[in-house]
């Protein structure tokens, strides 16, 4: 078939109608774009205003921000309103509103120039309650002696109904109440306590104290010293403290325990009535091993817990009883029983009869002595329900030995004659393998 011209002309008018239906399908595919873009350009959320009036103006700005909302403010004064709180707000809450737009808060600014209030006659609380309404600054609050009652403003600067100077401060005077006379103390030193504080509480102190300050063998109970001193002149209201001496009956003597090893020195801390405190470890090749101090020492009450310093490594803890051992209750497991006599006496103390003056002196320089434990004195019940074993350990200047090791039936006595050399000898029971008591004859 052979190409005319009419046919040439005919595909040429067609190419171009196909070309132009895809550019137009590509005009249309643009616009339809374009649109969408923009109605997502020009569509923002909405959100509903909050109430923020009485709100903080940090707090309110939070609230904003975290809808969207770009916070604006502006001074503005409302009488009683706190200071910095937002009085106002535009748009009104409950608007709708769209995300990114403004919000002008009103916060409320007292003017500095403002007239002062009356506060004289009112209670202090109320008055800086009222300054603090107000947004105005307290500088010093001072207090007078004044027929008015204690608390009640009796004067301010400025007075009431000026103005405060821009970056001026406010001062109240506030009554403390009547001054009462000065009292003489007088000076009771030598004095029994009782009479001494009598003697106070005549003269019209109210606040008297007593504190033990040293211990006296021929004068316990009495005044060693004053503070404030003799012939000071206080007010009726002052504290006043009397030290005064202990009866050596009242105090406990703390033993030596230098070089002992810790074992050694809380068993006869303890024997002695007192309680071990904290402990501090040292190592120290320069200094020898064991107990390095101890405080307090001398003389001090029973059950004062001692600090005690210790040059060697912390020993594992001893272990407790878990049976009730009443006051006798020691520190990390001991026990003592304070009936028990530390002193070469003996004692009759319920539980072991430790008898000193019925002790035999052998020729090589032992002591035969009596051991007798009763389970009806221990307080124990168990003892006297179950079967228990019973071991004593005597520790002298022949080292550490079990003298006594048996299986005692519910309530049994065990008796034993205990042979002990030197005179720091110490006994230690165990109830069920358990440490239980300790104490030197």
């Amino acid at each position: 078939m052979t190409d005319t011209p009419d046919t040439r002309q005919g595909s040429s008018l067609r190419g171009r109608a196909l070309w132009l239906a895809a550019a137009l399908i590509l005009l249309v595919g643009v616009a339809a774009a374009t649109a969408m873009n923009l109605r997502d350009y020009f569509t923002v959320d909405e959100v509903r205003l909050p109430d923020l009036v009485g709100m903080s103006q940090d707090q309110a700005a939070l609230v904003l921000r975290r809808e969207g909302l770009e916070p604006v403010s502006f001074v503005q004064h409302v009488a009683g309103a706190a200071p910095a709180a937002v009085v106002s707000q535009a748009p009104l809450p409950g608007s709708v509103v769209k995300r990114g737009r403004t919000v002008h808060l009103g916060v409320n600014t007292p003017p500095a120039d403002a007239r002062l209030p009356d506060l004289v006659g009112m209670r202090e609380g109320d008055a800086l309650q009222r300054l603090g309404e107000l947004g105005v600054v307290v500088g010093a609050v001072n207090y007078e002696a004044s027929e008015r009652p204690a608390g009640t403003v009796i004067a301010q600067v400025p007075v009431g109904g000026e103005r405060l100077a821009a970056g001026g401060s406010f001062q109240l005077v506030v009554s403390r109440g009547r001054d009462l006379p000065l009292l003489t103390i007088p000076d009771l030193q030598g004095q029994s306590l009782a009479s001494a504080v009598a003697e106070l509480r005549r003269i019209g102190f109210t606040r008297v104290e007593t504190l033990p300050s040293t211990v006296s063998f021929t004068a316990p109970d009495s005044v060693v010293g004053m503070h404030p001193g003799p012939g000071a002149q206080v007010r009726a209201s002052t504290p006043i403290a009397l030290h005064y001496s202990l009866s050596s009956t009242n105090v406990v003597s703390v033993p030596d325990v230098i070089g002992y090893p810790q074992w050694r020195a809380q068993l006869s801390l303890q024997a002695a009535q007192l309680r071990v405190g904290p402990i501090t470890y040292v190592d120290d090749p320069e200094q020898p091993q064991g107990v390095l101090a101890v405080s307090p020492t001398g003389y001090t009450l029973p059950g004062t817990p001692l600090l005690m310093t210790i040059n060697g490594a912390e020993p594992a803890p001893l272990p407790g009883f878990d049976l009730p051992l009443g006051d006798g209750g020691g520190t990390d497991g001991i026990g003592v029983d304070p009936g028990i006599s530390t002193s070469q006496g003996g004692t009759q103390t319920g539980t072991e009869t430790i008898p000193g003056t019925n002790s035999q002196l052998q020729s090589d320089g032992s002591r035969v002595m009596p051991f007798n434990f009763d389970p009806t004195f221990m307080g124990v019940r168990r003892l006297l329900e179950q079967q228990y074993s019973l071991r004593l350990v005597v520790s002298d200047d022949r080292g550490e030995r079990t003298v006594v090791d048996t299986v005692a039936q519910p309530g049994e006595v065990v008796s034993a004659s205990v042979t002990v050399y030197g005179d720091e000898a110490l006994l230690q029971t165990y109830i069920d393998g358990v440490f239980f008591q300790a104490w030197r004859p």
